[in-house]
């Protein structure tokens, strides 16, 4: 059986707002676990590909969107595609915020190696 567009649209929003409540766990616990052991980066491992996979999931679901429903019944459903638009920029920016922190903890860690460095030197 076919899904309406509502049910598509549905779907897309609830994997949009899972995925942030992953981002947003994934954020606080990347801030907590300074040193990993092998069994949390092996949890970590698990937690991005359900990240990857929610991702796949939602985008596959946006494209059959698009390719199943004309615009005129797209039109008909301008709430929930505003909610779909709202998540997204929600997501976009979590992701830049994400990739700030992550270069910030990259460029300080490479400092501290450096210190490091001469320290050993002398």
């Amino acid at each position: 059986m076919a899904l309406s567009a509502v049910e598509v649209l549905n779907h897309v929003i609830d994997v949009s707002q899972t995925l942030l409540k992953l981002l947003d766990a994934s954020d606080v616990e990347g801030e907590k676990l300074a040193d990993l052991s092998a069994d949390q980066e092996d949890i970590n491992s698990v937690k991005k590909s359900n990240l990857l996979g929610l991702i796949k999931v939602r985008e596959e679901k946006i494209h059959q969107l698009f390719a199943d429903f004309s615009s005129e019944e797209l039109q008909l459903h301008k709430i929930k595609l505003q909610s779909v638009k709202e998540l997204d920029n929600e997501i976009l920016e979590k992701v830049k915020r994400t990739l700030q922190s992550a270069k910030g903890k990259i460029l300080t860690l490479k400092q501290n190696k450096k210190a490091i460095n001469q320290y050993q030197k002398l």
